[in-house]
């Protein structure tokens, strides 16, 4: 997105906030109104470049030097906040410690002080500008004390410190010293003059190295001793050494300092570029200190050569780190992105990301995508991470999100954006993808398969389809205009005109007028690919030549099919995509793009045009569950998809896939056959039920938007039940009542690990939680008839207050008892501020199998002990959220005796609020059982996705053997992690062993 587009998104975001304050409350909600929260008025990024000047830097000085004038002569006019620290040096007139100094402040890169940056820069001098020894782990304490405002340790006393009035150096020097903003009133001024304006700015550091620059033990000694200090007076405890390997550098302290600068206040990110790598004697230490500082704080590692041509890698490299920063003020992204990895168990290294970015005029049609990237191992480090297809880190420290040089899978070179550029840096090819969610992925597989023509592309629907109805083969299942079926009164418009303009918009046509192509003969629309919001993507591994295929929905009407191997013949393309005849009427709204959508924001007023805003269209917008049957030979016998809708209706379709090119219609559900049916929110699980000759479905009865929307709650009408489906017919076989809405998951559990389903949890939107029980022992004989099965009420958690569950429960089952952890949070009103909110774990000592004639008193709240406290914990605990507003907005998920969930609070309406419009978001990592929690907070806010672990066979480079290598590494997405980023993956480290068992999870597998 360019900046122009976020700040209209700003400015929208900003009235709305406005509005607020003189309008009544919004009487309805959804977990859109995020994005018109109170939006932040953030500063410049401090970008603080520390040269390494040893006599280290002779070989390459020329180059480099060239390379950061050119840097900083192609930087934008005040986007940056740039300054320089050097090694300090000895003789003349200066005294005191040796460490670092500043020798340029950091300033606002005006073109002012530009031109006197670059000419400083021109006139450092190899010989005149060396330090007589490198002092690293001081040089990086002296960096966090010019960023803190603290005493200098050797920035002072020093001839060519940046301090106001200095005038003994060179000409360039001087030029710089007369430019407001020094970093030290005087001489031997103290404290420093921090460069950062207000707690909204990003801070960083840009190390460039140049060979091994080994601190002698009384500088370690030193700068590990003013870091115990710098620990200690932010009031922390100071974790123990990170391990290097190689281990020759092992004893300094520059990546401690590096980690220490992330975690104060200041959050600073460290950078490295390793020049002219050195393969022997003390270089591959250092280089491992290089990698560490940099993993340690959320930056990047760099590897370049001086040799080329006017320090062309170093330059690279140096764009590359800045592109990143700057991409956290031109990119409107939201982290809610749903991460799926491959085939749900198998894991393949492959993992889909489902993508959005909402339209900065609050306009209906918003851009989407699917991209897939893999997990990189660094064996040195023995660390998991998101890497691109060429298996470079993905993410970005700076911004939590997609780096502005990533390149996804399926993603090529083209022109197709040569009338809209995008990017950071702006392009008009779709590589690198990076940040930018329209380009690359499948989007870009769309725009190339039918770029000039739109008739070949497989789109179906069905009307009143008859059960194993193939879409592919028949004729009136085709959305096309030949298609006597879709009428002018089922789309919603007027004329036999209107209605050809629309399907064949809908199958990828340019014919709205209102999008920039590439022109020529390339007639497809850009926006061909919609959001992909809530629907995770489903993914199954289909084996021999097919291999892997994704399946989710978007907001532009479809459902997808998608070649999900990352190369290959048609890897990437879509095979097919299916439009519900229920969505039709919805449809033209996103051609004409038009009536804006109504926020919480958004006052009320007298709808007197067809202009007015209304509520956001939602179309296959939901999860899909899977049933897979793998005969004996590798074959699959079944491959079935249950697809639900979230806000796109209170709708289930089936279909079998088990020919994946040729879908077949199965069935489907209404509000019609099942009367209780809400908004279909919840998974509908695939589940073996003891007695049962069918899979089974298990799944909430959805979501009451007419109760739920409003504040206070309405009367529930839908959605309040628990479903179990035959899943092979549809057949309705047991509803359980709740009190309240149940949107949810439903948590299963095979507690004998049998392979079949005995017990479930359940949760409502009235803060209930509820035991469900599928088997029943009497006299040591078990039964599993539909007449056993029962259902109990564990928990009522709402308290004083209104607490939902909008995500299951996750589920750890003990020999003694089974805990059952979950939070609550009102996800579709982000913007609200006085919730109080909690994590509870409960302790289900009932172990026994069947629902007892007298089900036990529920655990209220108020029976819970306070995690931290001296009160009981017979019944279980809870951790209350720090501040209220704050809520949980994701499924929490156990591995390796931790439980990690995530939240989100609004940002408090301020010039100051960080957060801009994405609200505070955290990640919590809390140890089983009734432990405390640690908390990180998400770069860039937003509404984290769920996290997802498991095993990964990753492949890397041995670093003994030089040889490709393999190895199976347990992981996890959305854990806290350097980066501060909710989709980054990282490595699980058991804090108990065994790493717990999988809960339940089935595929009907013969073999």
């Amino acid at each position: 997105m360019t900046h122009s587009v976020t700040r209209r998104i700003q400015r929208l975001a900003i009235a709305a906030g406005l509005m607020v304050a003189a309008s009544v409350q919004a009487q309805y909600s959804s977990d859109i109104d995020i994005y018109s929260g109170p939006t932040a008025l953030n500063d410049a990024p401090n970008v603080l470049i520390v040269l390494d000047n040893t006599a280290n830097w002779n070989t390459a000085f020329t180059n480099e030097v060239a390379a950061l004038v050119s840097t900083v002569n192609a930087l934008p006019a005040n986007r940056f906040r740039v300054g320089l620290m050097m090694f300090t040096e000895t003789g003349g007139s200066d005294s005191g410690n040796a460490g670092g100094y500043v020798r340029s402040a950091v300033r606002l890169l005006d073109t002012n002080y530009q031109t006197k940056f670059k000419a400083l820069l021109n006139s450092l001098d190899a010989s005149g500008d060396k330090s007589n020894g490198g002092k690293a782990g001081l040089t990086m304490a002296e960096a966090y004390y010019y960023f803190a405002a603290k005493a200098p340790y050797a920035g002072n006393n020093k001839a060519k410190t940046d301090y106001t009035g200095n005038t003994s150096g060179t000409v360039a020097s001087n030029a710089v010293y007369a430019i407001t903003g020094n970093a030290l009133t005087s001489k031997s001024g103290t404290p420093y003059v921090s460069p950062v304006l207000n707690d909204c700015q990003r801070n960083y550091i840009i190390y460039i190295s140049n060979g091994a620059v080994q601190d002698n033990n009384s500088d370690t000694s030193e700068a590990s001793t003013r870091l115990s200090a710098a620990y200690t007076a932010l009031g922390l405890t100071r974790p123990a050494d990170l391990n290097l390997s190689p281990s020759g550098s092992q004893s300094g302290v520059s990546d401690e300092w590096a980690r220490f600068m992330k975690k104060s206040p200041q959050n600073i990110a460290t950078y490295t570029l390793d020049v002219d790598k050195i393969t022997n004697g003390q270089g591959p230490g250092w280089s491992a200190m290089l990698r560490s500082m940099a993993s340690a704080s959320g930056g990047e590692y760099f590897s370049v050569s001086s040799g080329t041509g006017a320090g062309a890698e170093i330059s690279n490299a140096l764009t590359q780190i800045f592109n990143q920063i700057q991409a956290v003020d031109s990119v409107f992204s939201s982290a809610s992105l749903p991460v799926s990895v491959n085939a749900r168990g198998t894991f393949l290294n492959q993992i889909f990301m489902g993508m959005f970015r909402p339209d900065g005029d609050a306009l209906p049609r918003w851009r989407g995508n699917l991209k897939q990237y893999q997990f990189g191992y660094d064996p040195t480090t023995d660390s998991l991470f998101l890497s691109d297809k060429n298996g470079n880190p993905a993410i970005s420290g700076a911004t939590g999100f997609l780096s502005p040089a990533a390149v996804s899978y399926w993603t090529t070179d083209s022109t197709f954006w040569v009338n809209q550029q995008l990017g950071t840096p702006l392009s008009s090819s779709d590589s690198p993808d990076g940040e930018v969610v329209e380009k690359g992925g499948v989007a870009q597989r769309i725009r190339s398969a039918y770029a000039t023509t739109q008739t070949a592309r497989n789109v179906y629907t069905c009307q009143a389809c008859a059960a194993n109805t193939n879409l592919a083969s028949t004729a009136a299942a085709q959305f096309s205009t030949a298609t006597s079926g879709i009428t002018t009164s089922l789309l919603g418009v007027s004329s036999t005109t209107d209605r050809d303009n629309l399907i064949n918009w809908v199958r990828g046509a340019d014919n709205a007028g209102d999008e920039q192509g590439p022109g020529g003969t390339v007639t497809v629309r850009p926006s061909a690919h919609g959001d992909v919001l809530h629907s995770r993507p489903a993914v199954v591994n289909y084996g021999g030549t097919t291999g892997v295929v994704v399946f989710y929905g978007s907001n532009d009407g479809t459902l997808r099919a998608v070649n999900g191997n990352q190369t290959g013949t048609g890897a990437g393309n879509e095979l097919w995509s299916f439009i519900p005849e229920e969505h039709f009427s919805k449809l033209n709204r996103l051609r004409v793009n038009t009536p804006k959508i109504r926020l919480s924001t958004t006052v009320a007023g007298t709808p007197t045009t067809s202009l007015t805003p209304t509520s956001r269209d939602y179309f296959v917008d939901g999860p899909i569950g899977i049933y897979q049957k793998v005969l004996a030979d590798g074959t699959n016998d079944k491959v079935y998809l249950y697809i639900a809708m979230r806000r796109g209706g209170r709708i289930l379709y089936a279909l079998d896939v088990t020919t994946p090119a040729a879908p077949k219609f199965l069935w489907k559900k209404t509000e019609a056959d099942i009367s209780v049916l809400g908004q279909t929110w919840s998974e509908p699980k695939v589940a073996r039920i003891r007695g049962n000759a069918n899979p089974v479905l298990i799944m909430g009865a959805g979501y009451d938007a007419a109760a739920e929307d409003v504040s206070p709650q309405g009367t529930t009408t839908m959605g309040n039940a628990v479903l179990v489906l035959d899943a092979i017919t549809g057949a309705l076989l047991k509803k359980f009542d709740t009190t309240r809405s149940v949107p949810a998951d439903v948590s299963l559990v095979d507690a004998d690990f049998d392979g079949y389903v005995d017990r479930a949890y359940a949760v409502d939107m009235g803060g209930n939680v509820y035991r469900i029980d599928l088997e029943k022992t009497v006299s040591a004989t078990t039964t599993s008839a539909v007449s056993d099965w029962g259902i109990y009420q564990l928990a009522a958690l709402s308290g004083s207050g209104t607490r939902k569950f909008f995500y299951p429960p996750d589920v750890v089952v003990t020999n003694n008892y089974t805990a059952v952890l979950v939070g609550s949070g009102d996800r579709e009103k982000p913007l609200a501020t006085t919730s109080t909110d909690a994590f509870f774990t409960l302790y289900d000592t009932l172990t026994g199998k069947g629902t007892p004639s007298s089900a036990p008193t529920a655990i209220s709240s108020s029976s819970l002990g306070l995690v931290g406290s001296s009160e009981s914990l017979t019944n279980g605990c809870y951790i209350p959220m720090a501040t209220t507003g704050e809520k949980i907005v994701n499924a929490p998920v156990s591995v390796g005796g931790i439980t990690y969930f995530s939240t989100n609070q609004p940002a408090p309406v301020s010039t100051n609020a960080c957060s801009a419009n994405l609200g505070i978001a955290k990640v919590y990592s809390a140890p089983l059982f009734c432990k405390a929690a640690a908390a990180q907070t998400l770069v860039g806010g937003g509404l984290p996705p769920s996290p997802v672990t498991g095993t990964v066979t990753v492949s890397y480079t041995s670093p003994i053997t030089g040889e490709t290598a393999t190895k199976r590494v347990p992981f996890i997405i959305g854990a806290p992690n350097s980066k501060g980023s909710g989709i980054e993956g990282s490595k699980v480290t058991p804090t108990i062993t065994p790493v717990r068992k999988r809960r339940y999870w089935y595929l009907e597998n013969a073999r």
